[in-house]
């Protein structure tokens, strides 16, 4: 039985927390410069309706990375600004095809020269599909609305993937990051290809992401310059990022957060199927982990609260010690290639759920390697940190599009 969440319990913290965020953001998306004019007329942007929007074609066309497979008007979570989602072309860890969704906000009112790109990579929605942010931004509940509309205040065009297996068939790829960078670079070529959006694809480019967003935002600045050398990317703001995630795993098993790693043995066993998750899970763990694919994030931390991954495996064995599961978690850690962009690193100084410890070890080897990173500690926990860094991040990202040299302190 979950136990029932205590007033100051973390369950409770995360969900104040996010009021909170919402109630902090609105002052900073309400800044001038927020896009008020009516929405420019478009070309024809079409996609199946409903729910076939995100069944992808058998098979794929062809075409590289970031082509826009279908896109279709949708409902914008802003007043002034046009949405669209697209259903794009992007690689698996492999480096196969696979389509991925996400969705397109570009401010109606004109923006002075080449109007920036920012991909804004989501931290953890949930592994339902319809927990998927394209889905979320079109109901108006997207909880991260107010990073995304901090971003379109300064008039820039806003890309935010849902992820592979988000939204789209299968399991959702969650916290691999290999796919998940892919995905991140591959949909800011898709905004700029979406008919009527007016976006160029010199235009300058950045990347903001958190948490599950925050590793995503790495693994895409850190793949670029092999993986989408076209871009002009100028920079990548990510925080409460898992680095490394063994240690983030230990950290998590048996707390309130348990839902994240589990949900990340989803992810790894979708993307790794010779992991075979599920012939270590016991019957009723099967049954537990298909529960969780239906759910997302506030729901399944309340359902999973105090579990451990012991719980639910055959013999109460981690399977994440086995030399398998950590080949395939190493090859997803940070820090073994060289991003070359400058890089904001931002992390709450008592982050309970990825230590700061894993962001200050990522940012050492970031300065080895000599990238230009700034790293940055905010007192807040997981959740709060997102909220007090947001003016730092637009304003980082501004100097980023202004041109402006990058500060390290390496």
């Amino acid at each position: 039985m979950t136990p029932s969440p205590r007033l100051g319990s973390p369950p409770l913290r995360w969900l104040l927390s996010s009021i909170t965020a919402a109630a902090l953001a609105t002052a900073l998306a309400a800044a001038p410069g927020a896009a008020t004019a009516a929405a420019a007329p478009a070309r024809p942007c079409t996609g199946p309706a409903g729910d076939a929007f995100y069944v992808p074609p058998a098979p794929l066309p062809r075409g590289p990375h970031g082509t826009i497979i279908w896109c279709r008007p949708s409902a914008s979570p802003v007043t002034g600004v046009r949405a669209w989602q697209v259903l794009y072309l992007s690689a698996t860890v492999t480096g196969a095809p696979t389509a991925v969704s996400g969705t397109v906000l570009v401010p109606g009112a004109a923006y002075p020269g080449t109007r920036p790109v920012v991909a804004y990579a989501a931290g953890t929605q949930g592994w339902g599909d319809q927990c998927a942010p394209s889905k979320e931004m079109a109901a108006g509940n997207f909880d991260e609305q107010f990073a995304v509309s901090n971003l379109l205040s300064q008039g820039w065009a806003v890309a935010v993937t849902d992820y592979p297996g988000l939204g789209t068939p299968g399991d959702e790829a969650y916290s691999v990051g290999i796919p998940e960078g892919h995905a991140v670079l591959d949909v800011l070529r898709a905004a700029t290809a979406v008919p009527g959006a007016g976006l160029r694809a010199t235009a300058p480019m950045a990347i903001e992401g958190y948490s599950q967003g925050g590793g995503a935002a790495d693994w895409a600045a850190q793949e670029q310059p092999s993986y989408s050398t076209g871009l002009r990317l100028k920079g990548v703001a990510a925080g409460g990022t898992p680095a490394n995630l063994q240690a983030v795993a230990a950290n998590i098993n048996g707390t309130v957060w348990f839902a994240f790693l589990a949900g990340s043995a989803l992810g790894f066993n979708a993307v790794y199927p010779s992991l075979n998750l599920n012939g270590e899970l016991t019957p009723a763990g099967r049954a537990a982990l298909a529960q969780l694919d239906t759910m997302c994030q506030a729901q399944a931390l309340l359902t999973y609260a105090g579990k451990k991954i012991q719980d639910y495996t055959i013999g109460g064995v981690n399977p994440i010690g086995q030399a398998k599961w950590q080949r395939v978690l190493n090859a997803n850690d940070l820090g073994t290639m060289k991003p070359a962009v400058p890089l904001l690193q931002y992390h709450g100084l008592v982050d309970e759920v990825i230590p700061w410890r894993v962001e200050t070890a990522l940012h050492r080897q970031y300065c080895a390697m000599g990238v230009t990173t700034q790293l940055k500690g905010y007192p807040g926990d997981h959740v709060l940190t997102q909220v007090l860094a947001q003016t730092d991040v637009v304003n980082w990202l501004g100097a980023r599009f202004a041109g402006s040299q990058a500060p390290s302190n390496c």
